[in-house]
């Protein structure tokens, strides 16, 4: 509405209007202690009780200032749920209370208080966690971050469940990464497991609540590659960790984590998320971090049968030409694609190498075929690694390079 004020006016709706004037009323700046708000609220409800409809958008504290004032309401079924829930943000505003109050003199006991609410409310309830979190950290970020801080690491893995997007609001990254068991020097290989488990499995659900966190973790798995890489490669496996995140985050150590022992690399790459990041999607970004190193993975891959993710993980290339055409800020490089396939020709030869491409084309022919992916894919295809090899320096790698592609595409 703030975006474009004018839109409802447009909408041939009988309440277009009342609409409009309730979300000019809410999307003004709120100015003013909660009283003074929950005032001018009151007195725009009695000139619009319409607007009663949306008072679950309204901030907690006004609302509970509202309801104390023993202002007459319009009645309804909004009212009666919201009702019922300033009794609950009641009966929890006073407990924050007492826990910021016991936590602005020593965080410590802030904390033991804090402990045996979460103890007699139970990790089960989420909705009441969520609720007393939420107000926790609105009434006092800086007692609510010390208090938090203060808790024990196991309270803290406990609540991952229920409030994962109120704790990553409260504490800073490192703090929680603290909590979880998931520092550089930790030992235990089963705690860290566990800590990256709880970040992964428990996002907050939204993006930029959960970014910081993952550049801080990334940063934090960096070091520890640096120091042994082998030892925190086999610490991932199993840990469904962003491994694309991390590759575009910290390229320079992801590749120490992939090279360090080839088993757990094939397995890493293997036994990725099918879904958001599969195996030749990692295959595709290891070749922008380090095409060497993307060239030896694939051709043991196909050494250990694994000719479908071979030819998948070529054919993520299609449309790198087409997309750094469209929008030259991508992470895009021909120049890498093109050291790729020389790595890929150099090792295994020509002959291998155009066999590898030629199960590819055939694979996406199939699909085109099937109407799976667009008409002009393999068109595009060919383009990204004409146009790939075009970059390299070496005459002789080429022009045999070029001459292998065109005889996979059928074209010499």
């Amino acid at each position: 509405h703030r975006a474009h004020p004018g839109y409802l006016a447009t909408l041939s709706l009988d309440r277009a209007a009342q609409l409009s004037s309730a979300l000019d009323f809410l999307a003004a700046s709120a100015t003013g202690p909660p009283a003074e708000q929950a005032k001018r609220l009151a007195d725009r409800l009695a000139q619009e009780p319409f607007l009663v409809n949306f008072l679950p958008a309204v901030d907690n504290q006004v609302l509970v200032e509202l309801f104390s004032s023993g202002t007459k309401l319009p009645v309804g079924k909004t009212l009666q749920a919201t009702a019922s829930f300033v009794e609950r943000l009641k009966i929890f505003g006073a407990t924050v209370d007492s826990v910021l109050a016991a936590g602005r003199t020593d965080p410590s006991e802030g904390a033991s208080e804090l402990e045996s609410f979460i103890a007699r409310t139970g990790l089960d309830r989420k909705g009441d966690l969520k609720l007393f979190f939420d107000l926790f950290r609105d009434r006092d970020r800086e007692t609510s971050q010390a208090v938090t801080s203060a808790l024990s690491g196991e309270t803290v893995r406990g609540l991952m469940r229920p409030v994962p997007f109120q704790l990553r609001t409260i504490l800073s990254p490192a703090e929680l990464l603290s909590k979880l068991g998931v520092t550089p020097g930790a030992v235990s290989e089963s705690a860290v497991r566990e800590g990256l488990a709880l970040l992964i499995e428990e996002p907050s659900g939204n993006y930029r609540v959960d970014e910081p966190l993952l550049a801080a973790l990334f940063e934090l798995i960096a070091g520890r590659a640096t120091d042994n890489p082998r030892e925190t490669a086999r610490l991932l496996l199993g840990t469904r960790f962003p491994l694309e995140g991390m590759i575009l985050a910290q390229p320079g150590a992801a590749a120490l984590l992939f090279k360090s022992d080839i088993d757990v690399a094939l397995a890493l790459v293997k036994d990725s998320d099918s879904l958001l990041a599969p195996p030749w999607r990692i295959m595709y970004r290891l070749i922008k971090a380090d095409p060497d190193l993307a060239a030896g993975l694939l051709a043991e891959f196909h050494r250990r049968g694994e000719t479908a993710l071979v030819a998948e993980s070529l054919g993520y290339l299609a449309y790198d030409k087409d997309r750094l055409e469209r929008s030259p800020q991508l992470p895009i490089s021909l120049e890498e694609d093109g050291h790729f396939l020389s790595a890929l020709f150099r090792a295994e030869g020509a002959e291998w190498l155009e066999a590898r491409i030629g199960e590819s084309v055939k694979l996406f022919r199939q699909r085109v075929e099937a109407v799976e992916v667009s008409p002009d894919f393999l068109e595009r295809y060919r383009e990204t690694l004409e146009f790939a090899a075009a970059f390299l320096s070496d005459g002789e790698t080429r022009t045999g390079l070029t001459g292998v592609i065109r005889r996979a595409f059928g074209l010499s």
